[in-house]
């Protein structure tokens, strides 16, 4: 069975639809709606302020899912758009882009709608930034010359609509900290919504100096498409060990590599170590845990860990705040 969400449907039954849709700091969801119960998950977008705008697509799938785009989805017609898109989890086909990857297109919105295609037995979760380029140039001001030739051009001369600009990059562990920061993010309110401002511009300082450093190839000469799929499957077998992970050793053997490429790998695909990915995932799931309203100590042994104080001392630092406090307050938000 096929699952579809239409967001043209779904929004034409609102009259309001475009002014909700314009408002700031007013998020609107549109949610999946499964008979069977078996497959959830909602898009969600919100204007953080005029000109900046984030999309989060969150599903847990049984089945394959369809999503319709609207035709006035994203910007204005015959607008230039400036998106940075991060897969946190999934397979992003349509794009083209491997999870912890993420891309940064320029180019014109045909707004002639379109469809994304998500299979079944995978969570998605993936966050766009949409930033308008009136406000792009206000945030980088004269350092526009710093950034790639054919970037500079795109945003200097938008009458070139024949021209877009696009990189694939790894999602380092630092943009993956702000990223798993917004997601899981405890306040309420108007702290809630400048928090994650300061952390979408977080992301876009961050994606830029990443941009300008792409004299440097983001993949070694010497990786295969072989080696890129060994690393993409150590990394699911160490997610299917959570609670008790090979060791390096182990994990390299059982991908089909050895311990250099193995570590090298992971930075490169990832941006990150190998416990580095394991931690960072580690947290995502003891959050997801969290917010079920288990106990800290329960969600530590979930994930891995034989001491809640370890565990609460990980946590504190990724997300500058203990599991209860997180807990407390999410609890707060959604009572």
């Amino acid at each position: 069975m096929t699952l579809f969400l239409s967001i043209p449907e779904y929004l034409s039954q609102y009259p309001d639809a475009a002014e909700l849709q314009q408002a700031i700091r007013q998020p609107w969801s549109i949610p999946l709606n499964d008979a069977t119960g078996r497959s959830y998950g909602y898009r969600q977008d919100v204007n953080l302020r005029p000109g900046l705008s984030v999309l989060i697509d969150d599903y847990t799938l049984q089945d394959d899912l369809i999503v319709e785009l609207s035709s006035s989805q994203g910007y204005e017609p015959a607008r230039l758009g400036l998106e940075m898109s991060f897969l946190l989890s999934g397979h992003n086909r349509a794009e083209g882009v491997q999870v912890h990857h993420n891309f940064l297109d320029v180019s014109w919105d045909s707004s002639d709608g379109g469809q994304f295609d998500w299979q079944a037995g995978e969570r998605i979760l993936k966050l766009d930034i949409h930033i308008e380029p009136y406000l792009f140039e206000t945030l980088v001001g004269e350092q526009l010359e710093a950034l790639p030739c054919t970037f500079c051009e795109l945003m200097r001369n938008p009458q070139f609509s024949h021209k877009k600009f696009r990189q694939v990059a790894p999602t380092t562990a630092t943009m993956q900290t702000a990223l798993h920061q917004i997601l899981h993010c405890p306040y309420q309110g108007l702290t809630r919504w400048l928090f994650w401002e300061s952390k979408v511009l977080e992301l876009i300082a961050l994606r830029l100096d990443q941009m300008s450093q792409s004299s440097a190839p983001l993949m070694t000469p010497n990786w295969s498409t072989d080696d890129v799929d060994r690393i993409h499957y150590a990394s699911s077998i160490l997610l299917k060990h959570l609670v008790d992970p090979p060791s390096l050793e182990q994990l390299a053997q059982l991908a089909g590599l050895n311990d250099r490429k193995l570590k090298e790998g992971f930075r490169q695909v990832f941006g990150t170590t190998v416990f580095g990915y394991l931690t960072q995932y580690r947290m995502e799931k003891a959050c997801q845990l969290l917010r079920q309203q288990q106990s800290v100590a329960a969600v530590a042994i979930a994930v891995g860990y034989a001491s809640p104080t370890a565990f609460s001392g990980t946590f504190r630092r990724r997300f500058g705040m203990s599991p209860k406090g997180y807990q407390v307050a999410k609890r707060r938000r959604y009572s």
